[in-house]
């Protein structure tokens, strides 16, 4: 049986807020294919960027398994796990985070300066990233020139660029109209079904939830529904 790429085991996060604690994932279980397209919803609070910045190791869980491509990822020291964000996955976030005063090409860039890729190959990878998000003639624009959808296109480059294994997407419509949201969900369907990319879309919105394959639904930490495959993904009762 092929090694599903993500699999969480009774994964729970728990946080200190003064003298209280806030459980934000109660024991969830599930598993993720290569090639999949899946969106994690719920209402906010529900505990799905909780399991997002997990996912992207940008958090530990407090107890529980998560293991990527086999590997146990909790086990693993800093530089190790900052090596498989930078290398393996790549991050699509609601605000760009892009840097203001770098154009285009340059943004799409900046991962490459962490990794192995010789100087001269990175500016030839960054323009084909930005060519494969359809941004080619906005290359030397900084953010300031370019419309959301564009900058939000830039960002997506930026998370191409490493040729990642997993592409994680947190509310990557929210700061985008309807129809530059439809446009951007497109890209991802598209990136998904022509080149077999992993993608984990967190979403309030049901409409955008719909594009993906499968849906994942959270309440209260806890996973509740599992639109492909119910025996799944399994929580604690909410």
């Amino acid at each position: 049986m092929t090694e599903p790429l993500i699999a969480v085991t009774d994964l729970t996060r728990r946080y200190a807020v003064g003298e209280a604690t806030v459980d934000a994932l109660r024991g969830a279980t599930l598993t993720i294919d290569r090639g999949e397209f899946v969106a994690i919803t719920g209402a906010s609070g529900s505990g799905k960027s909780t399991l997002m910045n997990i996912l992207g190791c940008l958090d530990r869980p407090t107890s529980g398994g998560y293991r990527l491509s086999g590997v146990e990822i909790a086990a693993l020291d800093g530089d190790t796990r900052a090596e498989i964000r930078n290398r393996r996955i790549g991050f699509v976030f609601q605000n760009f985070n892009l840097l203001s005063r770098t154009t285009a090409i340059e943004n799409v860039e900046l991962p490459l300066f962490y990794g192995p890729t010789p100087l001269a190959e990175q500016r030839t990878r960054a323009a084909d990233a930005l060519a494969r998000v359809g941004l080619t003639h906005r290359a030397r624009h900084v953010p300031s020139q370019l419309s959301g959808g564009e900058q939000q296109r830039v960002a997506l480059a930026r998370a191409l660029v490493n040729e990642p294994e997993l592409l994680l997407a947190d509310e990557p419509t929210g700061n985008l109209d309807s129809r530059t949201s439809a446009d951007i969900v497109a890209m991802l369907r598209d990136l998904n079904r022509t080149s077999g990319l992993t993608i984990v879309l967190v979403t309030h919105d049901p409409e955008i939830a719909a594009a993906a394959d499968r849906v994942i639904s959270f309440r209260d930490g806890s996973i509740v529904a599992d639109s492909a495959a119910p025996a799944r993904a399994r929580g604690s009762a909410p």
